[in-house]
């Protein structure tokens, strides 16, 4: 399940398109960056600033690519390969609820996968 969601996140960013991970989200899930002070705390809310993100990057061209890795804490982690912070590289991890949905996406450095 979360090989599945993180292989499908990736898609999305390379396909620019949000409604690929659609299904894999529960509705009251929570978006947080370890850079953005702000955390979101809906489906809705996540895929609106998905969308608009995605059709930024598609306008400019910026294409990302992925690497998925075993985690500590987290079975996998998706890694942005092509883009590092202060820190090092970044990506994601997801927690699921009992459904098998996405309830928690954070990214985050690997240190914490």
């Amino acid at each position: 399940m979360e090989k599945e969601f993180l292989l499908k996140l990736a898609e999305a960013y390379q396909q620019y398109d949000a409604s690929i991970i659609e299904p894999y989200l529960a509705d009251d899930m929570h978006y947080a960056s370890m850079w953005v002070f702000h955390e979101m705390t809906s489906k809705k809310d996540y895929l609106d600033y998905l969308v608009r993100k995605l059709q930024t990057m598609k306008k400019s061209g910026t294409r990302i690519e992925f690497k998925l890795i075993h985690g500590g804490m987290h079975e996998y982690g998706l890694v942005i390969t092509n883009q590092k912070v202060e820190e090092g590289y970044m990506g994601f991890i997801a927690d699921f609820n009992e459904e098998g949905k996405v309830k928690m996406l954070n990214i985050t450095i690997p240190s914490f996968f």
